[in-house]
């Protein structure tokens, strides 16, 4: 009598052990449809790429308010301390060089490179210098060694406005301010449903020891070339010329096991720049390689650059590379770029959790 139950009840517990189990595979498959409406996106590249000026251009277009009335005040400073460190930069490398500089920047010279702030009245003296009739010429000639950034005459442009008591800054402002990242950044925000949380890290050499920290449940690398930098010096060291720096490292992080089969994003940023740029600084000074009619106007030199990245990229793989020519300061660009790789980063996260 006893076995007839225990039989009874082996019967009613397979049922009830297959039931559960078709339950649990409905949970994993349902975990996994929520785990994919998280998307987790990491960028990279060298410094002064452009990477968080990308991420602003998101939190803008995308995170519901965009920046808020205390944290648009806390560039403030920011962004006068940009106007007054690159005219000093300017001006530091105008004496080492025993270029004669006019009257006016020679009088006021000691006061701009003893200041420590910028107040009503250096913010005067600054944009009086920039439109002295040889300093944008001199500055135009040597942007590729000063060490500025690339938003400097920006800065030069508006200092007179940034020096007032009453400043606020704009959102094209915000978008201008270079502030060295360092550390990580984390900018969330949520596109048709799907939860982006991008993950921007300092792109200096000092800085690329941390990234390991942030390799884990990345579903895409998004990496920023600045693309005017072909004829420059990284900061760190003033020899290593920038272009050089920046496919070493798309290379070691491309060929990366942390990122196998994972989806690549290459925005070669600064577009604007670099258009203008190869008109004073043709690429075939450069380039041996190069064929001077293909990169003598901007389809064909960016053409170039691209194969340039192209070439080191590892598509033995599984991982996907996908190029987008970028300028992180346009808000319409950058809105078109991510919809274009948006769909793309979702649907081969999907297809990576066995989805299709």
């Amino acid at each position: 009598m006893g076995g007839c139950i225990s039989t009874d009840r082996d019967e009613l517990d397979e049922k009830e052990y297959a039931r559960n189990q078709g339950i649990e595979e409905e949970i994993k498959k349902f975990k996994k449809m929520e785990d994919n409406k998280k998307v987790k996106l990491l960028l990279l590249g060298t410094g002064d790429s452009g990477k968080s000026t990308f991420a602003k251009q998101m939190k803008l277009i995308y995170k519901k308010g965009g920046f808020a009335h205390n944290e648009m005040l806390s560039f403030k400073n920011i962004l006068r301390s940009n106007a007054l460190s690159s005219m000093q930069r300017v001006l530091e490398y105008g004496k080492s060089i025993d270029h004669s500089f006019s009257k006016f920047v020679t009088k006021n010279f000691t006061s701009v490179m003893d200041a420590r702030d910028l107040n009503t009245e250096m913010a005067t003296v600054i944009s009086e210098i920039w439109e002295d009739k040889d300093m944008k010429t001199f500055i135009n000639d040597n942007i590729n060694i000063l060490q500025i950034p690339s938003s400097s005459p920006y800065y030069f442009d508006n200092v007179v406005r940034f020096g007032q008591e009453e400043y606020k800054p704009t959102t094209e402002d915000i978008f201008r301010s270079k502030l060295k990242t360092t550390g990580v950044s984390e900018t969330k925000f949520t596109v048709s449903d799907v939860e982006f949380t991008m993950v921007d890290v300092g792109g200096q050499r000092a800085e690329r020891k941390k990234w390991l920290h942030c390799f884990n449940g990345v579903n895409c690398v998004i990496y920023l070339a600045a693309l005017d930098e072909y004829n420059m010096t990284l900061q760190e060291d003033n020899e290593t010329n920038r272009l050089e720096e920046s496919l070493k490292l798309f290379g070691e992080v491309t060929s990366s096991q942390w990122f196998e089969q994972k989806s690549f994003i290459l925005f070669l940023n600064k577009s604007d720049i670099f258009e203008e740029k190869i008109k004073k600084f043709p690429l075939t000074d450069y380039f041996k390689d190069c064929d001077k009619k293909e990169v003598s106007e901007y389809n064909g030199a960016l053409k170039y650059m691209s194969r340039k990245y192209e070439t080191i990229f590892d598509s033995s793989g599984t991982a996907k590379l996908y190029v987008f020519p970028t300028n992180a300061l346009d808000s319409d660009n950058c809105k078109k770029v991510f919809d274009a790789v948006r769909d793309q980063v979702i649907s081969s996260s999907l297809r990576y959790a066995g989805f299709y």
